[in-house]
């Protein structure tokens, strides 16, 4: 009999929370290991979108102690022939479908993927349209007992990659990426890493560039009140990843800027900035 330990376990699915699903997962965790400590991630993502889940995942899991156990349940392929899968990364673990969901973390280096194949800790009958409570939770609930990553199945490599498209430098001082992922608020997200800012050019401070997109210049600041309100603005946010902003605004609308959006990081062409 393992000893029961206090493990963190995360949750991360496109469910929401009008109906029962994410309470019926978490019952059959804490069925399993009542004392596990569970979070909610996010439920309000958009549906069926995998790229966004993966790409919250990735942004989210390292500011969680090691030995913590993440389901994501992003699966429109529930019930086909999609695998499901357990990733090992960081000293974490991660379980969800082999749709792209878990592959940036899969693809991390030292990361291992696993398909699950332990049906004796899966609840019966396996249901065709709600894996989360009959594979991923009870995966989740027997890991954090103390079970064992290589007693869910055997490892494998050719898990379902996802590809995020990577920012392309041109020249010294500039680089040109997109649009990735609007929040609640209407920031909007770039796939603009701060490390591939610091590749620039650096004689001129940050406030020398500005991120040209959908016909206008925006400046890079340090915090949203170094712009008026309605203002716009583009930020390292807590990501890490470049963002633009409408100070007490909605960006995506009031812009009319959507995911996808080329941006492009330089330094101005003309000497005023555009706030619409």
């Amino acid at each position: 009999m393992r000893e029961a330990a206090r493990r963190v376990v995360t949750l991360l699915t496109d469910f929401g929370l009008s109906d029962p699903f994410v309470g019926i997962m978490k019952g059959v965790i804490l069925g399993i290991n009542p004392h596990v400590a569970l979070v909610d991630l996010c439920h309000s993502g958009k549906a069926y979108d995998v790229a966004e889940a993966a790409l919250l995942l990735i942004t989210s899991y390292r500011y969680f102690p090691a030995g913590t156990i993440h389901i994501a349940v992003v699966d429109p392929g529930v019930g086909g022939p999609r695998r499901p899968i357990l990733v090992t990364c960081d000293d974490h673990l991660f379980i969800g479908p082999d749709n792209g969901l878990l592959a940036l973390l899969a693809a991390k280096a030292g990361s291992t993927v696993r398909v699950i194949t332990a049906t004796g800790y899966f609840l019966q009958p396996v249901s065709a349209t709600f894996h989360g409570r009959d594979i991923f939770a009870p995966i989740a609930g027997h890991l954090s007992l103390g079970a064992q990553p290589d007693e869910c199945g055997e490892l494998i490599d050719d898990y379902v990659r996802l590809v995020i498209p990577r920012p392309v430098q041109s020249g010294i001082s500039s680089i040109r990426g997109e649009i990735l992922y609007i929040d609640r608020f209407g920031n909007l997200m770039t796939n603009i890493a701060r490390l591939d800012l610091e590749r620039l050019e650096t004689v001129d401070s940050p406030a020398a560039y500005v991120v040209s997109v959908a016909g206008l210049e925006i400046p890079v600041v340090a915090c949203y009140g170094q712009v008026a309100p309605a203002a716009s603005g583009a930020i390292i946010g807590s990501a890490e990843y470049l963002e633009i902003f409408v100070n007490q605004g909605d960006a995506s609308r009031l812009l009319g800027i959507g995911r996808g959006c080329e941006v492009v990081v330089g330094r101005p062409k003309r000497r005023n900035f555009d706030n619409p």
